[in-house]
């Protein structure tokens, strides 16, 4: 997730008017949207070639481990709500058409990784590549959303999913870890929002806890891509939003409404402005206790 920008909310705008007017739905819709979200996983990949490689393999194992562990309790807490709430409809994922059908976690692993060479090899201007490729996704999954008022009535299960997520993946960083609670806490609690945690958590702990931040939260926002075509059903959109925190509401959106939920647009939407409202709010002010 980028730094504050007003233009995201403009291209969202625009494309959901653009949606109210323009009807019926075109197929190269979904499928310009998916173009976008390759893009701009490459240009995330691309992102990291300003970081020494033998630091990068030092870190990466710590902060994988921290992902998996917070999605992991994520989609615990999200199934046992589940259980305990019987009355949820049934999900109703967007239909695929053919063309659709690709194993698509391995192709945006893929664009990773070829994003990640490709900025080893070239300079790409990712810093100025990347809000316009988020400005199109946005607008492209605002043309195809279906916003629904009800869907906020569960807005309380993502929620509390990934608070739990983020706080028994904090614990488990300063038992195992030795990383003080504030750090822990800021580490795991930015929700995804990596551009924040990072540079946030290098100045109160160093460089080497700072890259730990940004990569558990940019790992966070790649995982929620790559698994939803895979756990989509079975985590509907409340899951995937938890999965997503933050960027429920701009980067993982279409992967949302795509292959959790139809119509789970309005709830990833609040989601996302929850915990990034939160995590601007928190990250300072943990980061400023002794």
């Amino acid at each position: 997730m980028v730094e504050f920008d007003p233009y995201l909310y403009v291209a969202f705008g625009v494309g959901l008017l653009a949606g109210w007017v323009v009807r019926p739905r075109s197929p190269w819709v979904p499928r310009a949207t998916l173009a976008s979200v390759g893009v701009l996983i490459a240009l995330f990949g691309a992102t990291l070639d300003a970081i020494p490689p033998a630091r990068l393999l030092d870190t990466i194992p710590e902060a994988l481990g921290l992902v998996l562990l917070m999605l992991g309790l994520t989609a615990g807490v999200v199934l046992l709500l589940f259980r305990r709430s019987p009355g949820l409809a049934p999900v109703r994922p967007a239909a695929l058409g053919r063309s659709d059908r690709w194993p698509l976690s391995p192709l945006l692993l893929g664009a990773l990784v070829a994003g990640f060479v490709l900025g080893r090899l070239v300079s790409i201007p990712t810093a100025e590549a990347i809000p316009w490729a988020l400005y199109a996704l946005l607008a492209l999954v605002a043309f195809d959303l279906e916003l629904r008022g009800a869907a906020l009535r569960t807005l309380w299960i993502p929620v509390a999913a990934a608070v739990v997520g983020a706080v028994g993946a904090a614990l488990a960083l300063a038992w195992a870890g030795g990383v003080v609670l504030p750090v822990a806490f800021a580490t795991t609690l930015a929700f995804g929002w990596y551009s924040l945690a990072g540079p946030l958590v290098a100045a109160r702990a160093g460089a080497e806890l700072g890259l730990l931040a940004f990569l558990t939260n940019f790992l966070r926002e790649d995982f929620t891509l790559l698994l939803a075509p895979v756990v989509g059903r079975r985590m509907r959109g409340e899951g995937l939003a938890a999965f997503g925190g933050a960027t429920s509401m701009d980067t993982t959106l279409f992967m949302i409404t795509r292959y959790g939920d139809s119509e789970a647009g309005s709830l990833a939407l609040a989601n996302g402005l929850i915990f990034t409202v939160a995590a601007s709010l928190l990250l300072p002010l943990l980061l400023s206790l002794p």
